[in-house]
This record gives structure tokens, sequence and C-alpha cells, in this order.
């Protein structure tokens, strides 16, 4: 029973946590598409060139973390941590801040933390090592 309700519950983190990750990447698909396009004055093919690297960071967690949580968890702490440090040592104004600790620092960090949970509720589940656990949420 108790384990039904850990892998129960390990499933719905994991479906939260890749939620969290789609709409994030969709998100900042859009930004760093429309930025350049619109106020950048790049074409259409340039547009799209920079919107290649949130796409493909965003398919890359989602690959990863659909075996390997944790793995994925502290992909998306890095990037959180990375993200605020960039931010100090470029000098971040108020507004870019706000920006970027709503919409990229906190959600990644409540992936990384639904990832890990999951994870973690998995492996107690299953008594292995790592978590190889692929349930389809």
């Amino acid at each position: 029973m108790s384990e039904e309700i850990t892998t129960g519950s390990a499933n719905t983190e994991r479906m939260f946590a890749r939620g969290f990750t789609i709409l994030g990447g969709v998100f900042w698909i859009a930004a760093a598409f429309a930025g350049p396009y619109i106020y950048g004055g790049k074409n259409l093919a340039g547009a799209f060139g920079v919107a290649i690297f949130p796409l493909a960071f965003t398919v890359a967690v989602l690959a990863i973390g659909w075996f390997y949580e944790r793995t994925v968890a502290l992909i998306l702490a890095i990037a959180a941590v990375g993200t605020v440090a960039w931010g100090v040592i470029q000098g971040w104004e108020s507004t870019v801040w706000a920006i970027m600790l709503i919409f990229f620092v906190a959600p990644t960090v409540v992936s990384a933390l639904l990832f890990y949970l999951a994870g973690s509720q998995a492996e107690r589940a299953t008594g292995k090592s790592h978590s190889r656990t692929h349930a389809v949420s």
C-alpha cells in the first residue's frame, strides 16, 4: 500500500516537474525569439537561431529527466544558481532581476525540487540507487 502511495506521489511530482519545465521552456523560447525579432532588428532566421538555445535546453532537461530525475534536479539547481551569479556579475537592474527571478529562477528551483523528490520516492519504492522509472504521466 505505501509503495503505491509513494509511486503515485512520485508520478504527480514528476508530472508537475515536467509541466513546469515545458511551460518555462515555451515562455523562454518565445521570449528568445520575440526579443531579437521585434527589438533587435534580427530577421526571422536570426531570431530562430537565438530561440534554438532555450529549445535545446528544454528538450535536454526533459530527455535526461525522463530517466534520471536526480541528475536533472542537479542540472536545474546549477542553472538557477548560475543565473543569479550571472545577474550579480552583470549588475542587472531591478526590473531584470524581477523578470529573471519570477520567470526563470523560481520555476527552475520548483522543477528541481519536484524532480528530486520524484527521484527520491522512486528510489525508495524500487530500492535502486538511481531512478530509471519512466512512468508516463
